[in-house]
């Protein structure tokens, strides 16, 4: 058992090995083997994703209450026809091709109607959810908080400068996004003008350095994991038979 075990995971690592290169070609150019390992990988993620989703997900909250009997109509027999509608929908766009595109009989229309209407559920929610979440966990405690702490002169040490910093910063961000210079300050004074200038202006360049930060994360994140990366790959060698064969040369 522990032989087999000790096979099963040599070939692992060999075939991650082996899909590492294969990606790392992506380096040269494109090409069919770095094309080929991207589709691979792709493919096992929404193969995992949708073992998960049916494990922890379909199974336990809508195929066992309706085999047992303890759903109803609203949590269980209409999530049932809104995923059933979707899927027959995107299967006949699919699989089937009407015989006269311009002219699809009606029950074609109907389900691609209902499957309109369940994607259009779908994108609505997650919308609602993501704008909330951010409005509520990001937005709203953000500005709030540096409201607090920028206007309260007995707060300790530096915090009612930072605080009224990341106040001024936040605004002219928000202003830069939302404000059309050239409809929203031509009829106004110019002392007006030009304080909305300088803070548009601010707000813009603390998006650049924002966005500047994310990059710099982003890259710096993709970075660990390729250092960790051949690490995991340099290790690996050293354990063969292989490298102990170089070592012998």
């Amino acid at each position: 058992m522990q032989s087999s075990a000790l096979v099963f995971d040599a070939i692992g690592a060999w075939v991650a090995f082996v899909f590492t290169l294969m990606i790392f070609s992506a380096l040269a150019g494109d090409n069919a083997l770095a094309r080929l390992s991207q589709h691979i990988l792709v493919g096992a993620s929404l193969g995992y994703a949708a073992v998960l989703a049916t494990r922890h997900v379909i199974l336990p909250r809508l195929v066992d209450p309706l085999i047992s009997g303890e759903a109803g109509i609203l949590d269980g027999w209409l999530p049932l026809g809104l995923a059933a509608s979707l899927i027959l929908a995107g299967a006949d766009r699919i699989m089937l091709r009407p015989a006269k595109p311009n002219a699809p009989p009606i029950w074609r229309r109907l389900l691609h109607g209902a499957g309109r209407l369940v994607t259009a559920l779908l994108l609505g929610i997650g919308l609602g959810a993501g704008i909330m979440g951010a409005l509520q966990g990001t937005l709203i405690p953000q500005y709030l908080r540096a409201a607090q702490i920028g206007f309260v002169p007995s707060a300790p040490g530096y915090l009612p400068l930072v605080g009224l910093l990341t106040l001024v910063l936040t605004t002219a961000t928000l202003l830069h996004l939302y404000l059309d210079p050239s409809r929203h300050l031509d009829r106004q004074p110019g002392a007006v003008r030009g304080l909305m200038a300088s803070w548009l202006w601010l707000g813009q360049r603390a998006l650049w350095l924002a966005a500047g930060v994310i990059f710099a994360r982003l890259a710096a994140s993709r970075l660990s994991l390729l250092i960790a990366r051949i690490t995991f790959l340099t290790d690996m060698i050293h354990d063969t038979a292989f490298w102990t064969w170089l070592q012998s040369l």
